[in-house]
């Protein structure tokens, strides 16, 4: 029997009902509240006052209000069986990313959790170790994104692979998502392969007459790895799946290397 504390759920589960158009819109909703707060503590703690309750707490909370918005509208666009709704999705991300490179490079906001770490032992000495921690990675993410560098144009060179790199990110999870591969297998080269697995393929038709479509997906691609006693059927299928996609994935693949090394001398 179900203990009565559990008959009704905490909170409500998520929804997704979003459109192509509220999908993007909630999104830029999402980044200007962030934006109206951080621009509020600015403004109302001076840095001189600033501490783990005045800046950090108020941080954090908008933080997590906000992540299971955030993580719904990026969502979409690894299950939403609509075009659309998949490209909105990725566009919010990518709005959501540059925000967040945005607030992450903001010097007045560092200014005050800066601030805030360095009187901690003063004004806040009894600071839980969790809350002490949180402190100290806010502080040293804003560090390694950039604010340890001098304001001009090392920095602002910084602040542009950020965003290249999280735009690269972006398109190839795209590729990734909208890849639609596969190997044309007979039934015999797939022995050993679970038979719900087999007959839920897609059915081979003028040349591949009496073939299965094996797609790169999960549910076809581990059981085949794992089960298939044709060792011959298993090499194929691993390697096609690490180079589904290879037409996007080397051209970003070298861009990224090249700008993380970029990144790493402009530090």
């Amino acid at each position: 029997m179900v203990p009565e504390k559990y008959k009704n759920p905490p909170q409500a589960p998520p929804t997704f009902t979003g459109t192509k158009e509220s999908i993007v819109n909630d999104a830029k909703a999402l980044c200007e509240s962030t934006r109206s707060l951080l621009d509020k503590l600015v403004d109302e703690v001076p840095v001189e006052k600033s501490s783990f309750a005045s800046v950090l707490v108020p941080m954090v909370g908008e933080e997590n209000e906000a992540q299971l918005s955030s993580r719904i509208l990026g969502f979409y666009q690894y299950v939403s069986g609509n075009a659309d709704l998949r490209n909105a999705s990725t566009e919010a991300e990518k709005l959501m990313d540059d925000f967040s490179i945005e607030c992450i490079m903001r010097d007045d906001v560092y200014a005050l959790v800066e601030a805030a770490y360095q009187a901690q032992k003063t004004n806040e000495p009894n600071l839980d170790p969790e809350s002490l921690r949180l402190l100290e990675k806010e502080r040293k993410g804003y560090i390694r994104n950039g604010l340890g560098l001098p304001k001009g144009p090392q920095r602002d060179r910084f602040k542009e692979i950020k965003k290249r790199l999280s735009q690269i990110g972006i398109q190839f999870q795209k590729a990734l998502n909208e890849e639609n591969g596969g190997l044309w297998f007979t039934k015999e080269e797939l022995d050993g392969v679970p038979d719900d697995v087999v007959e839920g393929l897609e059915k081979g038709t003028g040349e591949y007459e009496g073939k299965v479509k094996l797609s790169f997906k999960y549910p076809d691609l581990f059981p085949t790895l794992k089960f298939a006693k044709n060792r011959e059927t298993r090499t194929k299928v691993f390697i096609a799946n690490e180079n589904k996609v290879i037409n996007h994935s080397v051209p970003s693949f070298i861009e990224y290397n090249i700008s993380i090394i970029t990144i790493l001398i402009v530090q």
